[in-house]
């Protein structure tokens, strides 16, 4: 996606010893951006959001009125992102213009773990599969074996100043070497306070699981067959 900060899709460290699931890259729509939040991405992240701000607010304004919300701006993206970093995740996908005058309220984020080494990752799964989620179900991701799991929470309140929302996640967990542990979870989050924004939410959901239809391991040796265009890559 041309207008999508991106990055490597596979770490230098992994270059000489690289395998498929190393990389991965998927399609994003229009008005989503990617922010590298991973350990020492600050210069990609400062980069991001530069472009993001840019979009929003171009040259062409007049500085003396532009100015002032670009500060706004920059501050609120870095202290969103601030937190999904010491958090742990490796990058945030945002939307950052209206849909039809609509703010999207959704979030998507890619995290890496580590679990024990050696375990077979079918048994991992049907264990997630038991751990109490409201739903779950058995999964593929490019020929990796994955869950995806639902959790909603209700009268949630993120501060004294914001009104009491639900909430619904969405995961989806697959593993990338059962040899070393590695798994990767893209957890996708919505929110809604009434009836109409709730049948929002639920076409979100619907978008995201049409997202990770497109998504596709992209590091050494991976050959993805139909990657679509304008795929954003993921960290490695």
């Amino acid at each position: 996606m041309s207008d999508v900060p991106t990055s490597s899709a596979v770490a230098d460290g992994k270059q000489a010893n690289g395998k498929p699931t190393d990389g991965w890259t998927m399609l994003l729509p229009p008005g989503w951006a990617r922010f590298p939040t991973g350990e020492g991405r600050a210069r990609e992240l400062d980069a991001a959001i530069e472009q993001v701000v840019a979009r929003a607010l171009p040259d062409s304004m007049p500085r003396d009125r532009a100015e002032p919300y670009r500060h706004m701006l920059r501050d609120e993206l870095h202290q969103t992102l601030s937190e999904a970093r010491e958090a742990g995740t490796g990058a945030v996908y945002l939307p950052t213009e209206p849909m039809d005058g609509v703010l999207v309220p959704a979030t998507l984020a890619e995290v890496e773990v580590v679990s024990d080494a050696g375990q077979d990752p079918l048994r991992v799964v049907t264990s997630i599969l038991s751990g109490g989620y409201e739903q779950s179900d058995p999964a593929e991701l490019d020929g990796r074996p994955a869950v995806r799991v639902v959790q909603t929470k209700h009268n949630v309140r993120r501060g004294p100043d914001w009104p009491e929302v639900s909430t619904r996640q969405v995961l989806y967990v697959v593993s990338r070497d059962e040899a070393a542990g590695e798994w990767l979870v893209l957890s996708f989050s919505t929110l809604w306070n009434s009836e109409k924004t709730e049948l929002l939410a639920e076409a979100l959901v619907l978008f995201f699981d049409a997202i990770m239809t497109t998504f596709r391991w992209s590091g050494p040796g991976a050959n993805p067959l139909n990657l679509p265009e304008r795929t954003v890559p993921g960290s490695a």
